[in-house]
């Protein structure tokens, strides 16, 4: 299973995310910045992406991989282990039943 950003890109091991975190006074948007640690499958209900807060130094939680689009996750910066920038990652492309 995959996991999508905002962009429809996916989400892969050392990207930086930016999270929305929440709106405050005067309709200002504030955001988190984490860090995909790793992905793990240890789990019975699937596999999760591991997820720090930056600095690294502080916990980290898992983040199911549920194959949908996140439109409160960007990635911001990185490779995916892959020498491929995250720009140029396929964009997941949404297909109707109707044929369209």
């Amino acid at each position: 299973m995959r996991v999508y950003d905002k962009n429809r890109r996916e989400i892969k091991v050392n990207d930086v995310l930016k999270v929305y975190h929440f709106t405050g006074a005067r309709r200002k948007r504030y955001y988190m910045y984490k860090i995909v640690k790793s992905m793990t499958d240890k789990f019975k209900h699937g596999q999760f992406l591991v997820i720090s807060h930056l600095p690294t130094s502080a916990g980290s939680y898992n983040f199911k991989m549920d194959g949908e689009v996140h439109d409160n996750i960007e990635i911001v910066q990185g490779y995916g282990g892959e020498a491929i920038s995250f720009e140029d990652r396929p964009k997941l492309h949404f297909t109707t039943e109707k044929g369209e």
